[in-house]
Formats: structure tokens, C-alpha cells, sequence
């Protein structure tokens, strides 16, 4: 009776820790989504430096985000966003034409981290 309590433990602690990573990919990739909103925002405003700013920020919280998540989530699934996160920098602060482009990509690449990271009853079972 004891190894059926110990296995059942670790199925709901291996559950509790599904949840919870799911939860927490989710609610840092929308907030990474509502900043490049703002970036996009700051950047038709004609705000270039703001925008910078802005994407700096959101280097920097993906920085952060990248340390725990890459425990959680494949590394391939990371390693696009992280390129994308580092060159919207670099198009910010030297004002160029594609940043636009590669905020359109980012938000691709983000929305699909985060449906990968939702489960669904397809994707358990």
C-alpha cells in the first residue's frame, strides 16, 4: 500500500508541476506579447527611442525568463525567440526599416510557445 501512495504522490506533484509551468509560460508570454504591442505603438508614434527602450526591456525579461524556461521547454523552441529578442534591439536603437517585420515574428514565435505549453486533451492523450 505504500508504493501505490508514494506513485501517487509523484503523479500529482509531476501534475502540480505541469499546471504550473503551463500557467507560468503562458502569463510571461502575454506579458512579453502586450510589450511588443507597445513597441509597435511607440514605433508608428514615431518614437524611436522609447521604442528602443522598450525593447531593451523586453530583451531583458526575456533574459530572464530563458534561465527558468529552458528547464521546462526544449531548447529549440527557445533558441528563435532569443535571436529575434537580441536583433529587435539592435533595429530599435539603429532606427531601421525591418523592426516591424521582426516584432510580427516575435509575436508569431511567442503565441506559438505559448499554445505549445497549453494542454489540450490532443496533445495529452
Amino acid at each position: 500500500m505504500t508504493r501505490v501512495k508514494i506513485s501517487g504522490a509523484i503523479l500529482l506533484l509531476l501534475i502540480g508541476v505541469s499546471i504550473f509551468s503551463s500557467l507560468w509560460v503562458n502569463r510571461r508570454c502575454d506579458a512579453m506579447l502586450s510589450q511588443i504591442d507597445v513597441i509597435c505603438g511607440l514605433e508608428e508614434n514615431g518614437d524611436i527611442s522609447g521604442a528602443a527602450e522598450k525593447a531593451r526591456e523586453i530583451n531583458d525579461e526575456w533574459e530572464h525568463f530563458r534561465e527558468w524556461a529552458s528547464v521546462l521547454l526544449k531548447y529549440d523552441k527557445l533558441v528563435e525567440i532569443d535571436r529575434l529578442c537580441s536583433r529587435i534591439v539592435h533595429l530599435a536603437e539603429n532606427e531601421e526599416d525591418e523592426m516591424t517585420a521582426e516584432l510580427a515574428e516575435l509575436r508569431d514565435m511567442l503565441e506559438m510557445l505559448k499554445s505549445g505549453e497549453t494542454p489540450l486533451w490532443n496533445s495529452v492523450f
